[in-house]
């Protein structure tokens, strides 16, 4: 059974100590986490927390857990270098594993990283003001030990979509459009959507997304098949008008074998009823080149007019250019495009050697292996097979019975 994990931010957003309450909610050992956030104070000079816990409360209706922490700090920007080189020591101190640490280091280097971006400076140079505080590495380190105790980077992790909120913000560097720089900078070039969200403050924090984009590979648009088994649920401080300030996590396990070979593409359909099936017979060619796979379904619509159903599979990456195929070439004026995930058994194409009636042919064999190595389909090559038949002067119908039983007999045990 594999594990699944899901982070759920499209209402609220995500920031570091929502995530990390959310997985003490759901069974992480909280007094190991609190261990870890003391830790932090000994690791970065000037800074000193009186308290730390994890207590319930109701926001908006639902109960969640919320981390309380008060602390102190006598600086007010450090050097990005500074902080990766504390939590590191502070990391090391603790006795984490590998992946652990290395989960917490990369999450701060994405900071950095934005940061120095943004402000067209070094990594060894830039300096960090509200990612700069003790809370940074409480928030690191402690989701950090949570996601061990857990066990969770050995799970699959998901996430949805990611509420930012709107408006405007006041910080270090004066007012600035939300969602701010550092959150496009961490989310650049990454598979994750961003959405406004319901309300005109910020919803998502730099170090709530640089841990996002540290676990999970990208948004999912729908829940993965899974049974659930535990649901954490944290709550942040701020109060907002209509939603729960909350971030869920869902742990479970899912039965599905072939989840490694899982691919997202697009299903692109539209129908069509005022063309010929010369037409459709072009349509089908031009969207063969720009598309995984084409299907002509044919139907009646309303006034009993007789129609085609056009159904596309498309990779994320050539969707506009099957849009563009689709609507200069079939004259509608619309299509319903919809992202799916699909699950591809691992596969390879060999060249096998058949004797067919006396004569030796190679033929281009698909070969598909589950997730043991045992073969489950060997399919020969069409035009392979059509070229036997003629020279051995068959029909084609009994080339396929020949060569698949000689395919078979190479390659069922491979």
């Amino acid at each position: 059974m594999a594990r699944i994990v899901i982070i759920d931010s499209q209402v609220a957003g995500i920031a570091g100590d929502m995530l990390m309450a959310s997985l003490v909610d759901a069974g992480a050992n909280k007094t190991k986490v609190i261990d870890g956030i003391f830790a932090c104070q000994d690791f970065l000079k000037g800074s000193k927390i009186a308290k730390a816990d994890f207590v319930k409360v109701v926001s908006h209706g639902f109960a969640a857990m919320q981390l309380r922490m008060n602390h102190t700090d006598s600086l007010h920007e450090r050097k990005g270098k500074d902080m990766y080189r504390s939590l590191s020591r502070c990391c090391d101190s603790l006795g984490l594993d590998e992946r652990t640490k290395a989960f917490a280091r990369e999450s701060l280097k994405t900071i950095i990283s934005a940061e120095a971006t943004i402000h067209g400076e070094s990594l060894d140079s830039v300096h960090l003001h509200e990612a700069s505080s003790i809370d940074t590495l409480a928030d690191l380190v402690g989701c950090a030990i949570a996601l061990q105790d857990l066990n969770l980077f050995e799970g699959r992790i998901y996430s949805t979509k990611v509420a930012v909120g709107g408006g405007v913000l006041k910080f270090s560097h004066g007012t600035v459009p939300n969602p701010t720089s550092a959150i496009l900078e961490i989310f650049r070039n990454k598979q994750f959507v961003l959405a406004g969200g319901q309300a005109e403050e910020e919803l998502t924090t730099p170090t709530g997304a640089a841990m996002l984009v540290n676990l999970a590979q990208g948004s999912i648009n729908y829940y993965p098949n899974i049974a659930p088994e535990k649901i954490g649920y944290g709550a942040g401080t701020k109060k907002f008008e209509g939603f729960a300030n909350v971030v869920r996590v869902m742990l479970g396990t899912s039965n599905i074998v072939f989840e490694s070979t899982k691919d997202t593409v697009c299903i692109v359909e539209t129908n069509v009823d005022d063309t010929t099936g010369e037409l459709v017979g072009n349509l089908v060619e031009q969207l063969s080149e720009v598309s995984k796979d084409v299907t002509i379904i044919p139907g009646t619509t309303k006034k009993s007019r007789p129609a085609y159903l056009i159904r596309i599979i498309s990779e994320s990456a050539q969707l506009n250019s099957v849009l563009e195929v689709l609507f200069s070439e079939s004259g509608t004026l619309g299509a319903r495009v919809q992202e799916v995930q699909r699950y591809v058994l691992p596969r390879a194409v060999l060249t096998v050697p058949v004797n067919i009636r006396g004569t030796a042919f190679g033929v281009h064999v698909k070969i598909a292996k589950d997730s043991a190595g045992r073969v489950t389909n060997a399919k020969p090559e069409f035009e392979d097979v059509r070229i036997i038949a003629s020279r051995c002067q068959i029909p084609v119908r009994r080339a396929m019975d020949l060569v698949n039983a000689e395919v078979m007999k190479k390659v069922g045990g491979a």
